[in-house]
């Protein structure tokens, strides 16, 4: 095993957006119903604001808390302006009227990439692509009837909610990959000796073979990314051993993601 210091312009970071349908089977349109706040993992879930001027969870279409949860309702209220707004005390832009669709966090992973967003309801499609503004939640994109918050996985559309149902919601998802790439040199001069025991012969204490001393050569087969205390970090495994010799020079470059 041989040692090398890299050099800072052996580092390079590199960001990606990296897009792909959000549910399941490779779909970008939702392949399950809402499952309310019972507790089972569903596509989406939806929150329904009533005409009491509070929110109401749906658990199940039609299926309505009683008028004796006001408490609550105006919780949730709150946690959706805190979320979007900084402040619980504030008010929503959307009104006081609204149905709330969250998309799973593990649907949409960073965010939905917002020209794929798309809900259909009685028989159209309700996008937030008109405008564009920057809260507390991130990004949102308003229209006539709903505000779009794609860094949440959230939109609010105005009035009563839309049925739900296999094929409401339609997105797809996307995440920003950063990728760390280190590129490791092999000079002609460099790691043409090992340290492995058999290198050397064991009674005599010389190098077992004079092919070792006139014409060495040695096979890299892995990397290993160490700080200066010594500490490994990683390990990068070639796809097959790479011969080294003074007449070979390498160029590896070893990729990491996070």
């Amino acid at each position: 095993m041989s040692f090398k210091r890299l050099e800072p312009e052996d580092f390079l970071i590199s960001t990606d957006a990296v897009v792909a349908p959000a549910f399941a089977n490779g779909s970008s349109t939702n392949t399950s119903t809402t499952a309310g706040n019972s507790g089972v993992s569903a596509d989406y879930y939806t929150v329904y604001l009533g005409v009491d001027n509070k929110p109401e969870v749906f658990v199940a279409a039609g299926d309505k808390n009683g008028t004796g949860t006001d408490i609550a309702k105006q919780v949730v209220y709150k946690q959706f302006a805190n979320i979007i707004q900084g402040d619980a005390g504030s008010d929503l832009p959307i009104g006081s009227t609204f149905t709330a669709i969250v998309v799973d966090r593990q649907r949409f992973k960073q965010s939905i990439f917002p020209p794929t967003f798309a809900i259909t309801t009685a028989g159209s499609i309700a996008t937030g692509s008109e405008d564009v503004g920057f809260t507390n939640a991130g990004r949102v994109y308003s229209g006539s009837n709903i505000y779009f918050y794609p860094d949440i996985g959230t939109a609010l559309l105005s009035g009563t909610p839309p049925t739900y149902d296999v094929g409401l919601v339609t997105c797809d998802s996307e995440e920003v990959l950063t990728s760390n790439f280190v590129f490791v040199r092999a000079r002609n001069a460099e790691f043409n000796y090992s340290q492995n025991p058999t290198f050397i012969d064991q009674n005599t204490g010389g190098v077992r073979f004079t092919d070792f001393i006139t014409a060495p050569q040695t096979f890299i087969t892995t990397i290993g990314l160490y700080n200066d205390n010594g500490d490994l970090l990683a390990v990068a495994k070639l796809s097959k051993p790479l011969k080294k010799d003074f007449t070979k020079e390498a160029l590896i470059r070893v990729k990491l993601d996070f």
